[in-house]
């Protein structure tokens, strides 16, 4: 993309190429040549049949060059030649188009540039000032490339002999600001250590410098806003490393370092689904600076129609969340009405807006709302709760999940404590599934203490199918230990720990989440990210705890700390085929609930569960079912599709080429071949690469099937970003200081981006001479058509025609 800086233009460098000045375009003018020389042949065929070759094909080609070279006159040929004189410094400006870039940093009704705008207006200049491509040119090996998020673009190059443009191809809609992008790009392309060989084998002072002799001027408003590449360099690193090579960064900022009054939406916190019978419930996150004390009203709409509202006074804090609560049953069922004949779905796609309005001064309107979606589930998820004691968790959790609408739950106690001694086995409620079809009728189970002898081989078989064909279970030990004897049988296999020893159990001091465990949506008990490991720190700690190790492929998503600062495993989890399960080291969730109920405990493991369930299925018709795993994706997040097929009688049919077609606007954008995920349910799987941001539908397409047969679709949206770009828009003057200090460069403020130039015509110590020859005003160009008729002349003499 960008040429390497530690290779600057040398002396005795000469470059030539031919441009075209004429009034008409030059592939216009070539085609007319060759419509002229085409005539000319033909004309020519009548006069050349009987002579003998050569002259037979020589003397068309001969009229017809000169014809050629008279028509390519409109086009105005003209000879450029380049030649470099000295050593060229080489500056590369890496110009910011995030949306940011779009603000421009006035408040008033008139208009005014925005930042790119400026910046495009430094580098291309006006009506009265040249700007600094034209003003050092001459002097310098210049590069200009765009960035946001993502791979910096080329937009224009000295090296490519083009013209000085008039105009800059971009504009300001990245998603995001990555400062380092720009830096690694052009890191990329220099060879430090070839350099500094290179330095080391001349003995010329000049050949120093011209190794030394480059810049890179980075022109942004500061802000580093792509939260999605923690995992990068910082900028000032990057920087430092360029510095090292020779190659010094210089910053320049744009915008105003005070906030503009200004109030947003920042996001929308809900969960992913919902029961169709329940609530929605979550918060809008509004940002504001300059606005406190003042009313604003916060609403939520859907079609159009608002469902929830509410006034809130903005307070001095920057950011305030604002709880909501809707009930989704009436959305739910217009949604219904609206459902094609012949296809069930089990998900109904609730297609929110978030808006915030205000009366007083609002400097960007774009952030003012944010579109969400959350899937309402129509079915009612099934869980079967097994414990061979009637201990607190498991009355709890049985409390619980049967007193929510959204849970069909089957509970099953037995042993000591209970009015059942045995495990009964059967198909009524309260009895444990005794084939595998009534297994399957679960999502989830939740196992606590069994004992071996009562949990059969036969009943661990069918646990173990359960689990591997794609069914949830949760593990919860307990006091009694009857779970290590279990663990010793074949169902061990399932297990993702493995005990240790026979001492007596640990007693840990508290509970901590692994950084695994707090990247996952199951142990978001706050809607504060920053604080959930401090908060899940502070949570009521078990008074025991297994004493267990990790299995192979395995991995913890909360341990207990031990008095002596040792961790083991408290939460657990693996895949088991295409299932999950977790483990529980102590049974003693139920202490979360002192003083304030089930506000974190019925959060918890309602999420817990859904994480171990398969994900349904969000439409089905007579032939197909149809699933991904989300209906609102990230930019640059793959879909994962799953689905269904069976036959006219019912059954799973597991034989056919199926693929899954990404539908946009009609039109099919992508077609993913599906594998076999599990032949017994006669499912398939697979995943859609990411997509661009916008609406979706995902159909499927099987052989043996006709397309009208298989009508069942799903939606899916990809959201480009979130309002991070916008949150502040103020010029952050700490971080380009601290990138031009690390790069050895020098931060100035747009005001004075004069010194700018100053700065960066000292790193060159040659120049460029451009000199033009306008060819067919020239004594050549018409000597050679001259030429041309008079060799076709003295030819026609020669084969007789004359």
């Amino acid at each position: 993309m960008v040429a390497l800086l530690a290779a600057p233009l040398l002396s005795s460098s000469l470059l030539a190429s031919i441009r075209f000045a004429g009034d008409l375009p030059a592939p216009l003018v070539a085609v007319l040549a060759l419509v002229a020389v085409v005539a000319v042949v033909v004309l020519y065929a009548r006069e050349t049949r009987s002579i003998r070759p050569p002259y037979q094909y020589l003397l068309p080609a001969l009229r017809g060059t000169a014809v050629a070279l008279v028509v390519l006159i409109l086009a105005g040929p003209v000879w450029h030649r380049r030649q470099v004189i000295g050593t060229l410094g080489r500056v590369v400006f890496a110009v910011d188009t995030s949306r940011s870039m779009s603000l421009s940093d006035s408040q008033s009704d008139s208009t005014a540039d925005n930042r790119l705008q400026r910046a495009s207006a430094a580098l291309l200049g006006n009506a009265t000032e040249p700007g600094w491509l034209e003003q050092i040119h001459k002097t310098h090996a210049i590069d200009v490339i765009a960035f946001s998020d993502s791979d910096p673009v080329a937009i224009w190059s000295s090296d490519d002999q083009s013209e000085l443009p008039t105009a800059l191809d971009w504009s300001a809609d990245g998603p995001a600001t990555n400062l380092s992008r720009p830096l690694q790009s052009i890191l990329s392309t220099i060879n430090l250590d070839s350099a500094v060989d290179d330095v080391s084998l001349s003995s010329s002072g000049d050949d120093i410098d011209s190794v030394r002799r480059a810049a890179i001027v980075l022109m942004t408003d500061g802000r580093d806003t792509d939260s999605a590449n923690r995992l990068e360099r910082p900028a000032p690193s990057v920087a430092g490393q360029l510095a090292s090579g020779g190659t010094t960064v210089n910053t320049l900022g744009f915008g105003s370092v005070d906030e503009p009054p200004d109030i947003g939406i920042v996001e929308v916190i809900r969960p992913e689904t919902v029961a169709a019978e329940g609530k929605l419930a979550g918060q809008v996150v509004v940002k504001h600076f300059g606005r406190q004390g003042e009313p604003v009203l916060v609403r939520i709409e859907s079609d159009g129609d608002t469902v929830w509202q509410k006034q809130v006074r903005i307070t001095d804090t920057p950011r305030q969340s604002v709880p909501f609560e809707i009930n989704v049953g009436e959305l739910v069922d217009r949604l219904r009405t609206r459902s094609p004949r012949g296809i069930n779905r089990t998900n109904e796609v609730l297609r929110l807006v978030a808006k915030v309005e205000s009366s007083g001064p609002d400097y960007s309107a774009d952030n003012n709302l944010s579109h969400f979606r959350v899937a309402a589930s129509t079915r009612n998820r099934r869980l079967l709760i097994v414990d061979g004691s009637s201990r607190w968790e498991t009355r709890y959790l049985k409390n619980l999940f049967v007193r929510d609408p959204a849970w069909q739950t089957d509970v099953v106690l037995f042993g000591p404590g209970t009015s059942t001694p045995k495990l009964p086995r059967g198909d009524s409620p309260g009895q444990f599934p005794e084939t595998a079809e009534a297994m399957a009728q679960y999502d989830a189970i939740l196992l606590g203490e069994v004992d071996s002898p009562q949990f059969t081989t036969a009943d661990r078989g069918l646990v173990s199918r359960f689990v591997a064909s794609g069914g949830g279970l949760v593990i919860i030990d307990g006091r009694f230990g009857k779970l290590r004897s279990l663990a010793a049988t074949e169902f061990g296999e399932l297990m993702p720990v493995r005990y240790r020893g026979s001492g007596p159990p640990p007693l840990p001091d508290r509970l901590q989440a692994t950084p695994e465990g707090l990247e996952q949506p199951a142990l978001g008990l706050i809607d504060q990210s920053d604080q959930l490991d401090a908060f899940w720190r502070s949570l009521p700690s078990p008074t025991w705890t297994a004493n267990v190790e990790l299995s192979e492929g395995a991995e913890a998503w909360g341990e207990a700390v031990l008095d002596n600062g040792t961790r083991t495993p408290w939460l657990a989890t693996r895949m088991y085929g295409a299932g999950r399960v977790f483990y529980f080291a102590s049974d003693q969730t139920w202490r979360w609930r002192y003083k304030v109920a089930d506000r974190f405990h019925a959060r918890f493991w309602n999420q817990l569960v859904v994480a171990a369930m398969e994900p349904p299925f969000s439409a089905s018709d007579q032939y197909v079912s149809i699933g991904t795993d989300k209906v609102e994706y990230r930019d640059g997040e793959p879909v994962a599709v799953r689905a269904r097929l069976r036959d006219v009688r019912g059954n799973p049919v597991v034989d056919a080429t199926v693929d899954a077609l990404v539908i946009r606007d009609g039109n099919v954008v992508a077609t993913i071949p599906l594998s076999v995920d599990n032949p017994s349910r006669g499912t398939y799987a697979g995943d859609v690469p990411p997509l661009p941001g916008g609406e979706y539908s995902i159909r499927i397409r099987a052989s043996g099937f006709d397309e009208s047969a298989l009508l069942a679709s799903t939606p899916i949206w990809v959201i480009e970003g979130d309002h991070a770009e916008m949150q502040r828009m103020s010029l952050d003057e700490d971080s380009l200081r601290q990138i031009a200090s690390a790069g050895e460069g020098t931060y100035i403020h747009e005001s004075d981006a004069g010194r700018m130039l100053e700065l960066l015509k000292p790193l060159s110590s040659g120049t460029v001479i451009e000199t033009d020859t306008v060819l067919w005003q020239s004594y050549l160009w018409f000597g050679l058509i001259i030429a041309l008729l008079t060799i076709e002349w003295w030819c026609r003499k020669r084969a007789g025609l004359v």
